[in-house]
């Protein structure tokens, strides 16, 4: 009878420490809200649950690098607009031009290809709200596009102090890469181009429009009466139309440069767009189908812990009172 005693003592201390480790445990499911707190809860569920958190996380980085591309090709959209105004107002000015045109539009005209040159040469420089280049390559914090001393084409004599109107080769340098367009990774195995390089969308239009400018100037002043102008070849020169047509063949070349970035923008904005959508859409499958996996019914849990609450402490009440009872001594 005491080893009955003995063995029932025992049982009934175990049976009550794995109904209180019980009620701890549902304490702590109901603090967190979740189902699983440690592997060894739910192997199956935990193994099926880590595999989702590794794949929302993943999804979740490609939908930060989506939000870099969208931005990025904003920036450059935007930009290549304003390069294509710029470049279509200096056509029409450039339409504009005549030989022998009256001085005064000569001057004019001048003004308005100086006016489309610094404009062209602000958008070539323009910067992302990293402060990065967008036109700069691998060279995003240089500055891509410096002016510099006109460099006089070869065979072409050097020019006086004063301005020359000969063709210039370079009035405007660029600083920055010729290869090295940068790209991010927006979906698993899939790149999209999210900026270009200066040299393939500026051309030599610097140098077009500076020229075409100089030429214009020279052509609206009279080099006899006008020191500023003293010294170009004979004394005298005259605007032709092949020179405007050179200009006007150089900026339509650009133009079209412009047009293939713009295309290309375009269709990586779409990609990106595309890639936003089903990224977000698997990511939230994920999500919810590891908020159901691991999510706890709190009704549920705490009608079963008040029911082990009630279990234990009558089950405390029992073994309290056959512990101290006399005969539990003589059974």
């Amino acid at each position: 009878m005491r080893i009955g005693s003995l063995t029932f003592y025992e049982t009934s201390l175990l049976s009550m420490g794995q109904q209180q480790s019980s009620i701890a445990k549902l304490n702590q499911q109901i603090a967190s809200g979740q189902k699983i707190l440690q592997p060894s809860d739910a192997p199956v569920a935990a193994s099926q649950a880590l595999r989702l958190s590794d794949s929302a996380a993943l999804r979740s980085q490609f939908v930060e690098n989506q939000l870099k591309a969208e931005l990025a090709l904003k920036y450059e959209n935007v930009t290549i607009t304003e390069i294509r105004r710029a470049l279509t107002d200096a056509r029409s000015t450039i339409v504009a031009i005549t030989a022998n045109q009256d001085p005064n539009l000569m001057y004019q005209h001048a003004g308005q290809l100086k006016a489309a040159f610094d404009r062209l040469l602000s958008l070539a420089n323009t910067q992302d709200s990293d402060g990065n280049y967008i036109f700069a390559g691998d060279n995003a914090k240089v500055q891509p596009y410096v002016t510099v001393v006109p460099t006089p084409a070869a065979g072409v004599p050097p020019p006086p102090p004063t301005p020359f109107p000969a063709g210039y080769t370079q009035v405007v340098k660029y600083q920055g890469t010729t290869t090295g367009e940068n790209f991010i990774e927006i979906e698993a195995g899939q790149q999209v181009q999210v900026s270009d390089l200066g040299v393939n969308v500026f051309g030599n239009i610097f140098e077009t429009l500076y020229n075409l400018k100089q030429m214009v100037d020279i052509a609206g002043s009279d080099p006899e009466s006008d020191a500023n102008f003293a010294g170009d070849v004979n004394d005298a020169f005259t605007l032709s139309q092949a020179d405007i047509d050179s200009a006007l063949t150089n900026l339509d070349t650009v133009l079209n440069q412009v047009g293939v970035v713009e295309n290309r923008v375009v269709g990586a904005q779409i990609l990106v767009g595309a890639a936003q959508t089903t990224t977000k859409a698997y990511l939230n499958l994920d999500l919810d189908v590891l908020g159901n996996l691991n999510q706890l019914d709190q009704a549920a849990a705490i009608v079963e812990l008040q029911s082990r609450q009630t279990a234990l402490e009558a089950a405390q009440r029992a073994f309290v009172r056959t512990t101290s009872s006399s005969l539990f001594d003589y059974l």
